[in-house]
């Protein structure tokens, strides 16, 4: 009986294991940077005192991880060839569309905090992490 139930557990972490490599196996992660920058309100337009900021995300599946831009737990998401996506978020603060298409990913979000709503959007040029 010792053995059987070894066995039967020597199973069941081979399977936790390739799950888990898997799904690590599955993400991609892209450093990009900056190139535009601009939000605009009813009470005009701005574009930010240093641009070029630097941006790195992790997407696993329609989870995003990143130092910023995606503040959203999941997204919908919509493949787009081998490396691109189209992704959807929404919360009572802001509504959020990304396209990532040919290494350019496109962030336009209805931001409704602060004085007025705004909407907020950013170019970036992007690169998968090898």
């Amino acid at each position: 009986m010792n053995m059987i139930t070894n066995s039967r557990w020597l199973s069941l972490c081979s399977v936790t294991a390739a799950l888990v490599f898997t799904s690590s196996a599955n993400a991609s992660t892209y450093e990009c940077h900056e190139l535009e920058r601009v939000s605009v309100a009813a009470g005009g337009m701005m574009q930010p005192a240093y641009p070029g900021r630097e941006l790195v995300f992790t997407r696993n599946g329609n989870i995003i991880e990143s130092n910023g831009v995606f503040f959203h737990q999941k997204y919908v998401m919509t493949p787009l060839g081998e490396e691109g996506f189209r992704a959807y978020a929404e919360n009572d603060d802001r509504t959020d569309i990304f396209r990532l298409e040919d290494g350019i990913l496109f962030h336009s979000a209805i931001v409704k905090y602060g004085d007025e709503p705004s909407v907020q959007s950013q170019v970036f040029s992007c690169a998968l992490r090898r």
